[in-house]
């Protein structure tokens, strides 16, 4: 038996390094804290089978008469494991529940092995060759205890973006009574990023199209606009970059953030604009990039004119009120590269990094500044406020943090925040981390409260604006000196282009409809059986030219990511494999009239929007 844990606790450490040391180390402890008398029994098939005494109750986690049979029959109840499937078995009790997994799957399914309770596993070391059901697979294995401290971010590699639609779960008999908590709390987990999946599909589904109407209504702005790498050429890069965010500790020194003015390049996000222009501070531009951002969070006199940074997506509302000087990135959009290739320009991105702040510290670090600056960079519930006074509420409300996720802090030891606000943090720090090894800049962090950002060095605001604020430059004429992207004659090219969208899009609409024929056609040949061949591959070339027409249109590109549907037709079918030609084409047929048709819809939904814009 010793040998046998010996052997296993080898093959383990080949897979899962530092694995043997931790089993060794805390086995007693864990073993103590489970108080489980776990016993090895044999079933009738002659196999040993592990028993769980607790309270008086003898709990078998696999069946005594034959403990393969179950693991069949309910893995056969559990349907077709489809290639590339995440799968994840909760309780060892019975590995034969595993080694039906891996008899009915190729490599491409993912398995995940989670043991709650150690003392059980333990036992399975005395009795399983782990190496002999493992085999050559890549099997992730998580013992409660021992190296579930990363089960998080396991759990989200394996259900990243479409495959939370065919993930299979696996609970084995017994746990229930054994572990509740912790099974329970796994399954949350799945169900918790299932659930961010799903929520993120329907986002996607209501902001779609709300970018896609404000992508053709702000298009104007860019054929008059500027981009953000004209900056590089009139901005002074020896002053400092100042970021200034609207976290709660924004109140702390905004007085202070005064005195740097024409002394640092200051800008801010649209959520701080209102508490600086009332504080008397206007600061050399703003960014914004939500689509639906409301107008009332920047609707101040000083914040029309004030240089804006934007996504083509972003709010319209904003844009039109806007009066100033409006700055463009590269989104990778196909339409707007077609307005600057026709004028034998380029337009540059930047890494947006998912928020208004992570845009506009982007924005400095491509500029070349060598000295950047976070003020009120919270991202974390100073003072239990999300946002400083004044944001969206004259005062905003406390929250209760106590179920929040706590982090390190600039001056506290632990800070609350949420999900989305430490995911901008990771951001920040690995952006820095990777900035410093090629360019040599110094990142101070002047927020005075929220989250630590590895990287930065902490200070006060009013120490760097004495130490590095030292220098005077008439940020305003700088900016002023810019000339817009495209001349007059530039812009004549551009509203025709413009002016011919509504036609481009429709041609989208018949080539859609045209691609709903060649599938029905698809459809029909593969139901009459004994498929002609010849006329199959002829039928696929025909779908696949149509596919490429609407493709290479340079409104297809927005219109796809409006798609949600259309796209879920696709992902979630692209794991499947079929045992004939007439089969595999009855599906192509079934996503493809399926696709065309949303299509055609959306085509048409984006139709009346070029309309109403580019004809009134």
């Amino acid at each position: 038996m010793q040998n046998l844990v010996e052997k296993n606790l080898k093959s383990l450490e080949k897979r899962f390094s530092g694995i043997t040391e931790l089993i060794t180390e805390r086995k007693e402890r864990l073993q103590e804290k489970d108080n489980l008398e776990v016993c090895i029994e044999e079933a009738y098939t002659g196999e040993p089978i592990l028993k769980v005494i607790k309270d008086a109750h003898s709990l078998y986690l696999a069946g005594k008469r034959d403990p393969e049979a179950h693991a069949i029959n309910q893995i056969n109840v559990l349907g077709r494991i489809v290639p590339y499937a995440p799968v994840f078995i909760i309780g060892s009790g019975n590995l034969h529940y595993l080694e039906e997994v891996l008899n009915n799957t190729d490599d491409s399914v993912s398995v995940l092995l989670y043991e709650p309770i150690f003392s059980i596993f333990y036992r399975q070391l005395e009795i399983i060759d782990f190496e002999k059901i493992f085999r050559n697979r890549t099997i992730a294995l998580v013992v409660d205890g021992i190296n579930d401290d990363g089960i998080d971010s396991l759990l989200q590699t394996m259900l990243n973006g479409d495959k939370v639609p065919i993930l299979k779960q696996i609970l084995l008999p017994n746990y229930e009574k054994l572990a509740n908590e912790k099974m329970t709390n796994f399954l949350k987990k799945i169900i918790e990023i299932s659930h961010r999946y799903q929520v993120n599909l329907a986002t996607r589904q209501l902001f779609n199209h709300v970018m896609a109407d404000n992508f053709y209504h702000n298009v104007k702005y860019v054929k008059s606009g500027y981009t953000a790498q004209q900056l590089d050429a009139v901005l002074p890069k020896d002053i400092p970059a100042i970021i200034v965010a609207a976290g709660p500790s924004l109140k702390k020194n905004i007085e202070v953030l005064k005195k740097a003015k024409n002394r640092a390049f200051i800008i801010a996000v649209d959520t701080a604009l209102k508490p600086l222009h009332n504080a008397g501070i206007t600061p050399d531009m703003y960014a914004m990039l939500d689509p639906l951002k409301p107008l009332a969070l920047v609707q101040t006199e000083a914040g029309k004119k004030t240089p804006l940074l934007s996504l083509v997506t972003g709010s319209k509302q904003i844009l039109d009120y806007h009066e100033g000087k409006k700055f463009f990135i590269d989104e990778g959009y196909h339409y707007i590269y077609e307005l600057f290739l026709m004028n034998h320009k380029k337009i540059a991105g930047l890494s947006v990094g998912g928020s208004v702040a992570t845009l506009a510290f982007s924005l400095v670090c491509h500029l070349g500044f060598k000295t950047i600056v976070f003020v009120g960079q919270d991202l974390a519930y100073t003072g239990n406020k999300s946002h400083i006074d004044g944001t969206f509420q004259e005062k905003m409300p406390e929250k209760d943090t106590t179920d929040y996720i706590w982090i390190p802090g600039n001056y506290e030891e632990k800070v609350p925040t949420i999900t989305n606000l430490n995911d901008y943090r990771l951001w920040f720090q690995e952006f820095i981390e990777s900035w410093k090894k090629m360019h040599d800049v110094r990142f101070i962090n002047a927020t005075e409260g929220g989250a630590k950002i590895e990287g930065t060095e902490v200070m006060s605001l009013s120490e760097v604006i004495d130490k590095e604020c030292t220098r005077e430059v008439a940020i305003e004429e700088c900016i002023d000196s810019l000339p817009t992207m495209f001349d007059e004659s530039e812009q004549v090219k551009i509203e025709e282009f413009l002016s011919n969208t509504p036609k481009r899009v429709h041609e989208i609409v018949l080539l859609a409809r045209q691609g709903k024929k060649l599938y029905q056609r698809l459809d029909q040949m593969c139901r009459k059986g004994h498929i002609d061949k010849t006329a199959y591959v002829k039928l696929l070339k025909r779908i696949k030219r149509n596919r490429k027409e609407i493709e290479k249109n340079e409104n297809y590109q927005l219109l796809s990511e409006t798609m949600v549907n259309a796209e879920q037709i696709i992902r979630s079918s692209q794991y499947f494999q079929y045992d004939s030609i007439e089969e595999e084409g009855l599906e192509l047929a079934r996503q493809g009239m399926g696709y065309m048709g949303l299509l055609e819809e959306y085509a048409g939904i984006l139709e009346k929007i070029a309309e109403d814009v580019f004809k009134s």
